[in-house]
């Protein structure tokens, strides 16, 4: 999470999901069953009192600014964040990249709540 740290720097975490990434097709095909022990990096979901943060794979994929944390919502059936950007516009993400589980949805619901 350490790539993380001069994005956020003096920001308030409001929520953080961290999830593990699955095992690929082609890793469980090279290394067999000792791709289960291997090294897995996890993906992040960081929301502060500022921004909306992706990280997939080592790489920050989303790094949006928004305007009024209380207008961003998440729909769990299109799995799409929306919320209003600094130029007052709607925006919105999808974060299927992430298989959330259901406990990770209802912890998004309540902080956004």
């Amino acid at each position: 999470m350490s790539i993380f740290y001069k994005y956020i720097k003096g920001e308030e975490i409001i929520a953080k999901i961290k999830t593990k990434r699955d095992i690929g097709f082609w890793k469980y095909q090279l290394f067999g069953i000792l791709s289960l022990f291997m090294k897995n990096e996890n993906d992040y979901l960081i929301i502060t009192d500022k921004r909306i943060l992706f990280c997939i794979k080592d790489n920050i994929t989303v790094n949006f600014r928004y305007k009024d944390f209380s207008k961003i919502k998440i729909n769990t059936k299109s799995d799409l964040l929306s919320f209003q950007n600094e130029d007052d516009k709607i925006q919105e993400i999808s974060v299927s990249d992430f298989q959330l589980e259901y406990e990770d949805y209802q912890y998004l619901k309540h902080k956004l709540n």
